[in-house]
């Protein structure tokens, strides 16, 4: 048997918990001060890797039977299932009666796999960044590091039981042995994947199974000497805490870079600090407020993430620091009553404890009216969205419509600008065009396939529009005049990704894209160019234009894009270059959220002078491309007269918000342009100096 049996519940390792769940919360409150504070995930599993082999090598001794799995797996539904069924149940709620129904079925898949722990495979295959997301998170993203311990817990007892009965004259080596195996091949594994797609690799199961196999070694080691207790846990905590400080969202992870919390919090561990010992760790960690961290981590990590991603829906506006530190009360005063109520009553339950088929019987019908639930929101919001288009689409086609867009041309329609119904305004970031709706627009990783096709399917002309994401902004509008004009469309629309064969080395306002993004967004470009380019008849390069920095001189900034004509024309495709929507802000970075601006304040307010919306820097690549011969070759297609007048860019015209956060176009007002569009391609003509020099002329 292993030298280390747990008899008590350890001080030390409920201080290390403690220090693990604050990390991960004011990573989550303030991830620009806490840079790496997400690496208390990875102390959970390594902790979770120590507890549940030392429980197992115990059980092992005593039965090396299946039957030891029935109750195991029984008393793990017991433990973790009550609190994780109130919470995912308590945010299906929130989100039917409060959000609006574009926010139910993204939120009812997130429950489904959060109910059957696939919720890390869920968010893989939607390729989604867990650190750097361009889109709204869903209040059960961070179920993923659940999903991945139920997945542990499922496969663990399994692969000891059989090492100790293959092993059976010595079977306590042999199970070592196993996890080290394992172990090594998972970091391998991890070190590789996280190079090759770290978005996918960071949810995959098996590139942090090394991680729980660190914490599973930790069982068969003695206790080391005084000398070592007194140093090697705060080695681990000054390990992890440097890791939390210093590791960013650009830091490839779990690559190598987790090894040092990992092996931070096993040394936390394995020093098996003496709680008895002044300023040790385990005396530390006897302190009443950090035991009762450590013990209410588990609902604390529950709730924090939904307060966090719902609240700022809910009330319209983005957290500040009194929200922020309301957040912080309210996962305390939450996870102590869960704790309390659910947590330890159903863990303690004899009713549930016997027979053991109480357990399972629970954890499946809790499961079954979840899923229930869940699939009936899909259908109900799908149902709705599906009406709520068709009610849309018949508004904005509608000749003497003053909705939306339409207002701007209108002659009939009064004060185009002047009126929002604050009663239909959306909650911010509900309101999302169709690339996002169909979950086609790319984060900068190496996933280079992924479109949209819109329009009519059969279409006689392909309309390929490429772009960033406002690109993806615009292809509520597409979809659109492709219907009209019977246009087949294909969206090929990546975050901070513009359709320039040179990429991005940084944004203009000072954040630099790390290299593997420069490099994934250079081969998703290319790809468009040498494949999808091909397979259209005319190519809209729609991008914020003036939020880039390309290598070289920075007086030379349409490079890339000359790179891009070239390759397009040489496959005799016509090229039609879209300017960008106007800024909300002075600046690019300071952005003014629409929808929040309209809901607080009289709708002409939420506008912007014409010179600030449209600055120089917005048309600097257009200058350059008609400096260098470029301006006869292709068309252009000026917007701006779709959202200012001959003073000001308005968030709000013709009673909606034309954003639906700080930039990007909103569906209800991108899909009322598209008669406009379908009418401004045909009539595009030429790019000259004249079509940018004064935007509201």
């Amino acid at each position: 048997m292993p030298r280390t049996r747990l008899t008590h519940l350890r001080s030390d390792i409920q201080g290390l918990r403690a220090l693990a769940i604050g990390l991960v919360v004011l990573y989550h409150l303030w991830p620009n001060r806490l840079t790496g504070g997400y690496v208390g995930v990875d102390v959970f599993f390594v902790i979770s890797g120590f507890l549940i082999t030392s429980h197992l090598v115990g059980l092992i001794e005593q039965q090396r039977s299946p039957q030891l799995l029935v109750g195991f797996y029984a008393r793990r539904i017991r433990r973790l299932a009550p609190a994780a069924i109130v919470v995912t149940a308590s945010v299906l709620i929130t989100t039917l009666l409060v959000l609006p129904a574009t926010s139910w079925a993204p939120t009812a898949w997130h429950v489904l796999a959060s109910t059957f722990f696939v919720e890390n495979w869920h968010l893989a295959a939607q390729s989604v960044s867990y650190l750097e997301s361009a889109s709204q998170p869903s209040p059960l993203q961070h179920f993923w590091s659940l999903s991945v311990e139920e997945q542990f817990y499922i496969v663990w007892p399994v692969l000891l039981l059989l090492a100790a009965v293959i092993g059976k004259t010595k079977p306590h080596r042999a199970i070592a042995l196993t996890i080290g195996i394992v172990a090594l091949l998972s970091v391998a594994w991890g070190v590789t994947h996280t190079a090759l797609d770290p978005d996918v690799a960071f949810f995959d199961t098996s590139a942090r199974a090394w991680q729980f196999a660190v914490g599973g070694l930790l069982a068969f080691l003695p206790v080391p000497h005084r000398s070592l207790r007194a140093v090697l846990p705060w080695i681990g905590v000054m390990a992890v805490g440097c890791s939390a400080l210093l590791f960013t969202d650009a830091t490839p992870f779990p690559g190598i870079a987790a090894v040092v919390p990992t092996l931070g919090a096993a040394m936390v561990i394995g020093g098996r600090s003496d709680e008895d010992s002044t300023w040790s760790w385990g005396f530390l960690s006897r302190f009443g407020p950090v035991r009762w961290l450590g013990d209410v981590s588990y609902s604390a990590y529950l709730w924090h993430w939904p307060l966090i991603v719902l609240l700022p829906q809910v009330i319209g506006r983005d957290l500040d620091l009194r929200l922020k530190l309301g957040i912080l009360v309210g996962t305390l005063v939450l996870a102590g009553l869960t704790y309390t109520l659910v947590e330890n009553p159903f863990r303690k339950s004899r009713r549930l404890s016997f027979p053991r088929r109480r357990s399972y019987i629970a954890g499946a019908l809790a499961a079954a009216v979840l899923a229930s639930a869940a699939l009936g929101s899909v259908g109900v919001a799908t149902a709705a969205s599906d009406a709520a288009d068709a009610a849309l689409i018949a508004k904005v086609t509608k000749g003497d419509s003053c909705y939306a867009a339409a207002a701007v041309s209108g002659r009939e329609c009064r004060d185009a600008f002047g009126t929002v119904d604050r009663a239909e305004l959306p909650a911010p970031l509900a309101d999302k065009p169709l690339a996002w709706q169909d979950d086609c627009i790319d984060d900068v990783t190496q996933n280079t396939q992924k479109l949209c096709e819109l329009g009519d399917p059969d279409g006689t002309t392909t309309v390929l529009l490429w772009g960033d994401s406002h690109a993806g902004a615009w292809s509520s509008a597409f979809d659109i005049a492709g219907k009209i004009e019977h246009w087949r469309v294909i969206v090929a629309a990546r975050n901070k990704c513009p359709s320039s064969l040179v990429a991005p080395e940084a944004t203009s306002f000072g954040e630099a894209l790390p290299a593997d993004q420069q490099r994934w967004c250079a081969d998703r470009n290319r790809w468009v160019s040498e494949t999808v380019v091909p397979r259209a008849d005319r190519v809209v390069l729609a991008d914020l234009w003036a939020n880039y920095v390309f290598p070289g001189d920075a007086g030379k900034q349409d490079l890339g894009y000359e790179q891009v004509i070239d390759a397009v024309q040489d496959a005799g495709r016509d090229v039609s270059l879209m300017q960008h929507v106007p800024l909300t802000g002075r600046t690019l970075e300071a952005k003014v959220w629409g929808p929040n601006c309209l809901a607080e304040e009289p709708a002409p307010a939420c506008s912007n002078p014409v010179a600030t919306a449209y600055p120089p820097s917005t048309s600097a690549v257009f200058r350059g491309l008609v400096k260098d011969g470029y301006g006869n070759r292709v068309r252009y297609v000026p917007v701006h007269q779709e959202f200012c007048d001959d003073d000001r860019c308005f968030s709000g015209i013709g009673g909606v918000s034309v954003y639906f956060d700080g930039s990007h176009l909103s569906h209800t007002y991108s899909t009322s342009l598209g008669p406009w569009l379908a009418r401004a391609l045909d009539r595009a003509d030429t790019l000259g100096d004249s079509d940018f020099t004064a935007p509201a002329g």
